[in-house]
Formats: structure tokens, sequence, C-alpha cells
């Protein structure tokens, strides 16, 4: 036990300096906390399961049988043991679904799809009178003020804001384009091919807010698949749970009409506590307890075949656990994937060149520039949201509620 105390502290000074060299010190200082409570609270399950196999261990010893009291106290155990892991899974799973947005870094992605002067610096208004002044689509003077006024109320009109970013971008130029062909027919020498110049200009453009496009949709849908996997396996652990609580002679309240799931599993789970169960097991103890002062662990057993029975069925809470753990680390995987195609627009963009530099802080960032900066934040802002939520669900502790359930199912 001494080996493993002192193995547990040095885990835990190696946890120090690794993020003393890496993270601020009030990030640091809070997941230190993390760590110690859960090396804390390994030793107190390693202490007590090594209590329950020492019992059992001298009953094989004495009479080659596990004696009723352990039989019971592993019992007890795994129950209890179970409650922690219906409140930490419904915990996280209600958490890992309101991080499925985060305002800050899908907020910045969403961002990168304006057409109004965007974090990449252009204008596609601009863009596209500076284009078709450039090209000369029209000889006449009056036809391209008439274009590029009409340019301006196509950009501004509520039809083209009522849509999304990405989207308007693509609305906007098919449309203008397609006025500027019409406009060309009228004349006596159309030239097609500044029309062809016009277009492949504005493709430049395109290409970038499609690629943006295809990753946001493809995130926006897989959000929605992970709600619904998680909401069904809160159904899936709501289902459990009324089984386990009326095998423990509870009932589970009703769901009232207004209350969210979420509410609900809550307000469930404040009843379902470890400490209201513990108080109920020791109440079950107490009515098999003899004028001597001792408990009749023999009857305990053979008669509350329910108590026995949810301890044989604790696995299959512990398999809706570790369907959790897929869906949480599948997070990671779907958003790592998101963040790889969001940037590989931004590479789209940089290479065709529709990136401008700005003036940031008084001074003027070349296109590179603003492509790195953008680059970095867009990073930046993924790690913070992946580490508020590692932070928050910290995984490993219910991994660890996992094992001790394990450890008390043995006898």
């Amino acid at each position: 036990m001494k080996k493993i105390l002192l193995l547990s502290s040095m885990m835990a000074w190696t946890t120090w300096s690794t993020l003393a060299q890496s993270n601020p010190d009030s990030v640091k200082i809070f997941r230190l906390e993390q760590e110690i409570e859960v090396l804390k609270n390994y030793n107190e399950s390693l202490q007590q399961n090594l209590e329950i196999t020492n019992k059992a261990i001298n009953d094989l010893v004495i009479d080659k049988n596990i004696s009723d009291e352990t039989r019971w106290t592993s019992i007890k155990s795994s129950i209890i043991h179970s409650t922690q892991i219906h409140k930490k899974l419904s915990d996280d799973i209600i958490n890992l679904k309101s991080r499925m947005t985060d305002q800050e870094y899908q907020g910045f992605i969403k961002s990168l799809g304006s057409i109004e002067g965007g974090p990449l610096g252009f204008s596609l208004e601009e863009v596209i009178m500076e284009s078709a002044k450039k090209i000369g689509i029209f000889e006449s003077k009056t036809k391209m003020d008439r274009f590029l006024e009409v340019t301006n109320n196509v950009l501004s009109s509520p039809l083209t804001s009522g849509i999304p970013f990405v989207s308007q971008a693509f609305f906007a130029s098919n449309s203008l384009v397609n006025i500027a062909y019409s406009s060309m027919l009228t004349e006596k020498k159309p030239d097609f091919e500044k029309l062809e110049k016009f277009e492949n200009e504005l493709n430049k453009y395109l290409v970038y807010f499609s690629a943006l496009d295809k990753a946001n949709t493809l995130n926006q849908s897989s959000n929605y698949d992970r709600v619904v996997l998680l909401e069904n396996l809160q159904l899936e652990l709501l289902s459990k749970l009324n089984k386990d609580m009326t095998k423990l002679g509870q009932k589970m309240p009703d769901r009232l009409g207004s209350e969210t799931l979420d509410a609900y599993f809550n307000r469930v789970l404040g009843e379902f506590s470890k400490e209201n169960v513990e108080r109920q097991l020791n109440q079950v103890e107490r009515k098999y307890r003899t004028s001597r002062g001792q408990v009749n662990y023999a009857a305990l057993i053979q008669n509350e075949t329910d108590l026995k029975n949810y301890s044989n069925q604790i696995n299959s809470t512990v398999e809706l656990a570790k369907k959790f753990i897929l869906y949480y680390d599948n997070f990671f995987e779907l958003a790592d994937n998101y963040q790889i195609k969001v940037s590989e627009a931004l590479d789209l963009a940089h290479q065709n060149g529709i990136i401008q530099g700005k003036k940031v802080n008084g001074s003027i960032e070349s296109s590179q520039q603003v492509y790195d900066r953008i680059s970095r934040t867009l990073r930046d802002k993924k790690v913070v949201r992946d580490n508020g939520i590692k932070d928050s669900i910290n995984i490993a502790d219910l991994k660890q509620k996992i094992e001790k359930v394990d450890e008390y199912r043995f006898l």
C-alpha cells in the first residue's frame, strides 16, 4: 500500500511539472486539483477493494468458502459505486450535448464566410466592382455604372442578407453574372471573353466559399447526429435507472410536462444519490440485525434477491458508460476533421491569392501575415474549446468509476 501511495504522489508531482511548463497558472491549478482528486479517489477505492479482497482470502483460508458477510459487503459496495456512474454519466452526457456548438470557436469560423470585409480582408462587393471595372465587361460607361448600381442593390438587398454568409456569395455572384450576360446580349458586338474572365475571377472566391460551406454543412450534420446519439443514450440510461430504482424499492418520479430531459435527469438523480442509496442499504442491514447486534447475512442475501440481481446486472450500466466514452472520443475525431476541412478552405484562399493585407494595430499586415494569423487563431480557439471540454468532463474520472464497479463484482 505504501508503494501505491508513493506512486500516486509521484504521478501527482509529474502532472504538476508538466502543467507548470505548458499552462497558465489558473488552468494549471485547476487541472492539478482534478488530478489530485482522481488520485485520492483511486487510493480510497484501492483501499476498500483490498479490504474486501483480504476478507475473501481469509474466508477461503479458514473454511475454503467466502462468507455471507463478505458477499454482502461486495454487493453493497458495487451498488453504491454504481450510483456514482449514473450521476457521472448523466452529467457528462448533458455536458457534451451542450458543447456541440461553441460560440467563440464556431463564431470565428462563421466570420470567415462573411462577404462584407471579414477576417480575410476582402469585401465581395468591392471585389465584384473592381473586377468588373478592371476587366471592362462593358465598354459603355452608362452600362457599367448601371451594373455597379445593380451590384450594390443585389448585395444589400434583404433577400441576400437573409441567407447564410456562404450562400450569399453564390447567390450574389450567380445573380450578377446572369445580369451581365443578359445585358451583353443587347450589345452589337458582345465580348463574352471578358465575361468569362469576370467569372473566373469570382470563381477564385467561390472555390473558397464552397470548401468552407462543405466543412460547415458536414459539421452541422455530424453535430445533429451526435446529439441524437447522446439523447438516445440518455433514454437507455433512464430505462436502466428506472429498473435499478425499482430493485431498491424506490419509484422513479414522473416527468413534468414542461421539464426537459436534462432537468428531469438531474431531479431523479438528486433522489438516487450515493448518500440516499447508502442510507437505504444500511436500513436493509438493520432489518436482519439480531438482538445481540449481529447481522444475519445469510438471511439477508437469501431474502433480498432484488439487491443481488441489481449487483449482477450492473454490467449493463458499465456498458452504457463505455458507449459514452466511444461517443466522447468520436467527438474529438470529428472535431479534428472539421478543423482540417476549414484549414483546407483557408489554404485554397491563400493559394488563389484572395486574402488581402489589412491594417492591424497601426501597421499593415501582408496577405501572408493575415493567413498565418487566421490559421493560428483558428488553432488556438480549437485548443481552448477542446481543453474546456476535457477539463469539465474529466473522462478519466468516469473510467475510474467503471473500474470501481468492476472490482466489486468479482464475488
